[in-house]
């Protein structure tokens, strides 16, 4: 669940940052820069996600082969290994898709209607801050983090132009 939050996050801030000169300064983005920006930013992710995931798995695996033998020694691949890279392969699938999700929210207006993109992307952020908040608390600090994140990616965006 934290890769597919994590993921739709990453997507809003990426991809904001990424096409913050187009959107904010008015400039239009097409069909093949919507698909290019998308994929680009959701890959990102999954490769991040995957060498994070990976290591991790791989020192559980160490640590259960040493509690197991009670030695220190490089096993040869395993079930365990086999089993550990199937579960990062599939935290990195759920984190491509929700961070596909997350650029797609950013983009997708933006290629349709470019006044209404930052409209869409203070949207997102609500959307996202109503998930992961638990109360009404909650729900005002997790947007304001995710928004002041998201104004962050704004501001380098536009401060050092990408795509222009």
């Amino acid at each position: 669940m934290r890769y597919l939050v994590l993921g739709v996050v990453d997507g809003l801030i990426t991809a904001g940052t990424l096409s913050a000169t187009l959107i904010f300064r008015g400039g239009g983005i097409g069909l093949d820069l919507l698909v290019s920006l998308a994929v680009v930013v959701a890959s990102i992710n999954a490769l991040t996600v995957f060498v994070a995931e990976f290591v991790q798995q791989m020192q559980e695996v160490k640590e259960v082969a040493y509690k197991v033998s009670l030695r220190e020694e490089w096993l040869r691949w395993s079930l365990l290994h086999t089993r550990a890279l199937y579960a990062t392969a599939k935290s990195s699938a759920f984190a491509f898709v929700s961070s596909l999700a997350g650029a797609l929210a950013v983009l997708a207006p933006a290629a349709v209607f470019p006044p209404a993109a930052p409209l869409a992307l203070a949207l997102a952020v609500l959307v996202v801050g109503a998930f992961l908040a638990e109360s009404w608390g909650d729900f005002a600090w997790v947007v304001g983090m995710i928004a002041l994140a998201v104004a962050v990616g704004v501001a380098v965006g536009l401060a050092f132009p990408v795509i222009a």
